[in-house]
């Protein structure tokens, strides 16, 4: 079986949700509101709406801060590698800006590095945090969502 990416399944469950946004008002009667199917019906859209939106924030709040953190965490570590490597041979030069570092740059810079890294790690961590409440709230959501469509298509029959 084919490896699925995590933000291709994400689009998917979401597309999902926007599929079933978009079916359910072409079943949809409209009811003056009170105790009756159609509002039943009209609330469990209107969840499930809810849900594909804290979907698309989970998006919002795990990919792109994962992007941007990962990026400056690489590339932290790849410095401080190279920096590493000019404190063992002595000075080195960055081929792509033509700078040259002398062991003592690399050693001062190095702990600054180290403490960037390591203050990166916790936004990282943050951010999984936020993309966690937002997939419990989308699959909670969702989850009442269908729970209500089903109850107002049972409900409906026996009224």
């Amino acid at each position: 079986m084919a490896r699925v990416d995590g933000k291709v399944r994400l689009l998917h469950s979401v597309g999902v949700l926007g599929a079933l946004c978009r079916i359910s008002p072409q079943t949809y009667k409209a009811e003056r509101l009170g105790l009756n199917p159609g509002t039943l019906d009209l609330l469990a859209l209107l969840v499930l709406v809810l849900a594909a939106v804290f979907g698309f924030r989970r998006i919002e709040a795990w990919h792109q801060p994962r992007i941007m953190i990962n990026h400056r965490i690489l590339h932290a570590y790849e410095r401080r590698g190279v920096l590493a490597s000019v404190t063992q041979n002595g000075s080195g030069i960055n081929t792509q800006t033509g700078e040259t570092y002398t062991p003592e740059y690399a050693a001062s810079q190095i702990p600054l590095l180290s403490k960037q890294i390591e203050q990166l790690k916790p936004q990282l961590q943050a951010a999984q945090k936020r993309a966690l409440v937002h997939y419990q709230l989308r699959n909670g959501f969702t989850l009442v969502g269908f729970l209500m469509l089903l109850s107002a298509k049972l409900y409906s029959a026996y009224v």
